[in-house]
C-alpha cells in the first residue's frame, strides 16, 4: 500500500482516540495523538502556556510589542502567528515521513491539499459521549457534563484559531461517522476497509 495519511478529528467522548489507535495497530503504521504532538510542540520551543492561550483565541505579544517577553520564543513580534505556523509545520512533517494516523490538532484542515490523505470526523450522540466520559473518568453526571462543555468549547475555539473555519464543516472531511453505530472495533474496521478501497484499489 502506498504512503497515506488518516487524519481523524473527533468529538470529546466519541472514542476517536481508541479508534485511531486500533486502526494504526491493525495497519501497522505510526500513531500520533494530541499528547504526542503536544510533546513535539514543546520540544521545538513553544511553551505550553503560550499554546494554551493561542488555542483559546488569545493574541499574544512578543518582543517589540507591549507585553511580557517569554524567553527565546518571544523574539517573534506575534507569538500567535508563530505558534500556529510551527504547529502546521510539525503536522506536515509528520505526514511526510511515513503512513500514519493523526488524531486532532486540526490535521484534517492542515493536510487538506496533501495527496493520499483521508480526513475523518468521529462523533456520537451527546448521551453516549456523556456515558463514555462518566465511565472513563469515573465522574458524576454533572461533572461529566461540565467537562464535555469545557472540552467542546476549547476544541471549537482551537479549530477556529488554527484554521479560520469551523470544526463541524463537512467540506473539510471525507467521512463523518457515528462511532456508536458500530462501536470502537467496528468503526475501526469500517475505516480500514475504506482505506483499502481508496489507497489500494483506486485506479
Amino acid at each position: 500500500m502506498e504512503h497515506f495519511i488518516i487524519a481523524i478529528g473527533c468529538e470529546y467522548g466519541a472514542k476517536g482516540n481508541a479508534i485511531g489507535k486500533k486502526i494504526a495497530d491493525d495497519l501497522k503504521i505510526r500513531f500520533y495523538d494530541r499528547d504526542v504532538i503536544d510533546e513535539i510542540i514543546d520540544e521545538v520551543g513553544i511553551p505550553k502556556d503560550i499554546m494554551d492561550k493561542v488555542e483559546s483565541g488569545i493574541t499574544i505579544a512578543g518582543k517589540g510589542v507591549k507585553g511580557e517577553e517569554r524567553g527565546s520564543f518571544s523574539k517573534y513580534s506575534d507569538l500567535t502567528d508563530r505558534a500556529i505556523t510551527v504547529q502546521k509545520e510539525i503536522i506536515r512533517k509528520l505526514a511526510s515521513r511515513e503512513s500514519c494516523v493523526i488524531i486532532g490538532r486540526c490535521a484534517d484542515y492542515i493536510l487538506k491539499n496533501t495527496p493520499n490523505t483521508l480526513r475523518i470526523f468521529i462523533y456520537s450522540p451527546y448521551d453516549i459521549r456523556l456515558k463514555n466520559i462518566m465511565e472513563s473518568h469515573a465522574l458524576s453526571e454533572s461533572d461529566a457534563r461540565l467537562l464535555i462543555s469545557e472540552k467542546d468549547k476549547r476544541f471549537h475555539t482551537r479549530y477556529k484559531a488554527i484554521t479560520g473555519t469551523y470544526r463541524g464543516d463537512r467540506h473539510n472531511r471525507d467521512l463523518l461517522i457515528d462511532s456508536n453505530l458500530l462501536g470502537v472495533d467496528g468503526t475501526a474496521e469500517y475505516i480500514e476497509y475504506l482505506v483499502n478501497k481508496v489507497f489500494t484499489e483506486k485506479g
